[in-house]
């Protein structure tokens, strides 16, 4: 079902949907079944719900159905280039962003302590933690570094070296500012952050 919707900025629009049905239900719900064939070959169910309740998402979203393809490294893109989308999914969640003017990057994670394990491949020197909200400030910081590398789409990103994320204190929702240095553009972002009792949320644009 949709769990959210909101417009971020005038042309990025965010949603969330949560997985409570099942294939079939999903799959009535979409009209163009050979846009999606290759599902008959995917083993796991949970990977299956997930695709096609992003198909419903985007176009929940686009207002209509959209045909997805995937680039070399895995990054889904609308075959009519209608809108840029990104895409992420966790435990019972997926979250879907589109842009008609620019690219955006996306992520979504579980509020797990999975972060505690790997926080020293992912928070960098200078990069602030609060102390009084520690686990979400990790999540947040893991998210966003997520959500750039899904927006640079290049090779041999290491998160601690090449990613960093402005001072902030984690509130429920808000505004962060976050950079990159592994490409020659050195990308300047602003990142919309959404935190909820299961879950997460970063998008993040460009900077003009």
């Amino acid at each position: 079902m949709l769990y959210y919707k909101e417009y971020i900025t005038a042309a990025s629009l965010i949603g969330v949907w949560k997985i409570e049905e099942t294939r079939e239900e999903l799959l009535s719900a979409l009209s163009h079944h050979n846009w999606i064939d290759n599902i008959q070959s995917i083993k796991s169910e949970s990977r299956v719900l997930e695709i096609l309740s992003a198909r419903l998402l985007i176009k929940e979203l686009a207002g209509e159905e959209k045909q997805v393809y995937y680039n070399p490294s895995g990054k889904p893109y609308l075959t009519d280039k209608s809108f840029h989308i990104s895409v992420s999914h966790t435990r019972k969640f997926v979250a879907v962003a589109i842009n008609k003017e620019k690219p955006i990057g996306l992520d979504i994670e579980q509020i797990s302590d999975k972060i505690r394990r790997v926080q020293s491949r992912v928070i960098g020197k200078g990069e602030y933690i609060d102390k009084n909200n520690e686990l979400v400030h990790l999540l947040l910081h893991w998210s966003a570094k997520e959500a750039m590398f899904k927006f640079l789409d290049a090779d041999s990103i290491d998160f601690r070296e090449h990613l960093f994320v402005g001072n902030f204190i984690p509130v429920q929702k808000g505004i962060f500012e976050a950079s990159e240095y592994r490409t020659g553009s050195g990308h300047q972002f602003k990142a919309y952050y959404k935190v909820e009792p299961d879950f997460v949320m970063v998008c993040l644009e460009e900077q003009n």
